[in-house]
């Protein structure tokens, strides 16, 4: 299966509209969605969107085997997470399972590497790529890649992520296999991550 890389960065300094949005309007306007929202819509969002420490720090909260996965909202439509990564953890090879993601780096520098299928049926790397704060990327369907915190010592990273849907499987993917694991979402949204 060739995997397409649908990453495409936004970049917050082209405004889209004059709205600030709060992390909690931002909450609540998922909580009321009566549909999933788009990609492009998530964007937006996250462009629009005022993210003051005061306004965060309930949900920033670390582990320190795994990076934390800090859930704000989630709806019928979409959810809304705070993940918290101390130095060198990182998400295993993944896709969404049919949900389009975002993440806006708050805190820290994110390193994502891009993956695609080869012939044979294991992943490969094709592009790496470092965000620092501000930076907004988003992905469509199919989407491989592994998300890392390579900082130093010290340096903790932390991300806001928007799924649409709510993520409900997580697949993962080996360099050295062809075996696709399939996460449910019970072991990957009560707080740690896989």
């Amino acid at each position: 299966m060739q995997v397409r890389d649908t990453n495409t960065v936004f970049d917050p300094g082209i405004a889209v509209g004059t709205i600030e949005l709060t992390l909690d309007e931002l909450a609540d306007a998922i909580a009321g969605l009566q549909q999933i929202p788009s990609l492009d819509q998530i964007k937006e969002w996250f462009s629009q969107l005022l993210m003051r420490r005061r306004d965060y720090d309930t949900y920033r909260l670390f582990a320190e085997r795994k990076y934390a996965r800090n859930l704000i909202v989630r709806s019928a439509f979409a959810e809304l997470l705070l993940l918290c990564w101390r130095p060198g953890q990182r998400t295993p090879i993944h896709d969404h399972g049919g949900s389009v993601g975002v993440v806006k780096v708050i805190e820290g520098s994110l390193t994502e590497t891009m993956f695609e299928r080869a012939p044979e049926g294991h992943v490969r790397p094709h592009h790496t790529y470092r965000r620092g704060p501000g930076i907004i990327t988003g992905a469509d369907v199919p989407d491989i890649h592994q998300l890392l915190n390579l900082e130093p010592a010290g340096r903790d990273m932390v991300t806001l992520h928007c799924y649409a849907p709510p993520l409900s499987v997580l697949n993962t993917y080996s360099p050295r296999s062809s075996r696709i694991r399939h996460w449910r979402e019970m072991y990957f949204s009560a707080g740690a991550g896989i």
